[in-house]
């Protein structure tokens, strides 16, 4: 395990496990509302704030995403907020797609050196900027009668989603959203619930609430494969993710406690914002590299 001594950083010992278990408080909150691990806002604040290095916030925050996610999880599935069956094809996607992912992370960094810090700052930003734009569309779920994307796509064959009320949707089309999650998971230490929580309401169609349930789920199994890639490349620190954990297992449970009174299209918007607020803050550091560099 990577002792808290090889962790580089602006802090140091106890500050900065003090300051990563507040973040990670905040964090848990935002999982419990969106079904997102929180890697996708925590992952850039601790290369912009702490500056720790890029591939252990990768490797550990996706470890952090993995606590989050079991958290988060087993109390939307007491609330009934997941699609059994999307879950299972999503997770089988994103596996695979983590392995993918951490194989180019690696190979990046091998190639690029001192300039994998912007690129990885740079796949953050274009990350946040597709999640926006997906957001700013209404989803099928909100719209009486109307098909989502995958009930549109002309990609057979077709399966039926129950607890979505979804018919003839297109199985190699929601097999590529779970491996799309995965790459991104395994390349950038995002648990993927970020891209997920959009694309179930657009692409597949489900309710706010049952993507927030199900992206949970698909995010527990991605990011689990993903740390366990990236353990064996050395870039998990246990330090990391357990101070982050410390915090956040309380916010999970008020977010989630929350999300309940919220309307769907409620959480869409606050979900928004949020993305919006963490794009900025990746782009103004990347402003910063640029003039520096």
């Amino acid at each position: 395990m990577m002792g808290l001594d090889q962790i580089d950083a602006y802090l140091a010992g106890v500050s900065l496990l003090a300051a990563l278990a507040g973040l990670g408080l905040g964090i848990g909150v935002l999982t419990g509302l969106f079904g997102v691990g929180g890697a996708f806002l925590v992952n850039p604040l601790m290369i912009i704030l702490f500056g720790m290095n890029e591939s252990v916030v990768v490797g550990s925050g996706l470890c952090f995403s993995v606590g989050t996610a079991a958290s988060g999880l087993s109390r939307h599935v007491r609330l009934g907020n997941v699609e059994a069956k999307t879950f299972l094809i999503l997770a089988g996607g994103a596996s695979c797609g983590a392995v993918l992912g951490t194989w180019l992370h690696e190979h990046a960094r091998s190639v690029q050196g001192d300039g994998f810090k912007l690129t990885v700052l740079l796949c953050y930003l274009v990350l946040l900027i597709v999640t926006i734009g997906l957001l700013m569309r209404r989803p099928a779920a909100e719209r009486e009668g109307a098909r989502s994307v995958l009930q549109r796509l002309p990609v057979p064959p077709r399966i039926e989603l129950p607890g979505a009320g979804r018919k003839g949707v297109s199985l190699p089309g929601l097999v590529g959203v779970g491996l799309a999650a995965g790459v991104v998971t395994g390349l950038l230490g995002i648990g993927g619930g970020v891209l997920l929580m959009p694309l179930m309401l657009v692409v597949v169609g489900l309710t706010a609430h049952q993507a927030v349930g199900t992206a949970l789920g698909v995010v527990l199994f991605g990011a689990a494969v993903g740390t366990a890639q990236h353990g064996l490349a050395d870039n998990v620190s246990l330090w990391v993710a357990m101070a982050l954990l410390s915090g956040s297992v309380v916010g999970v449970q008020i977010g989630a406690w929350v999300s309940t009174r919220l309307k769907a299209r409620r959480l869409r918007q606050y979900f928004a914002v949020i993305v919006l607020l963490a794009a900025v803050l990746v782009a103004a550091d990347i402003i910063k590299e640029l003039t520096a560099g």
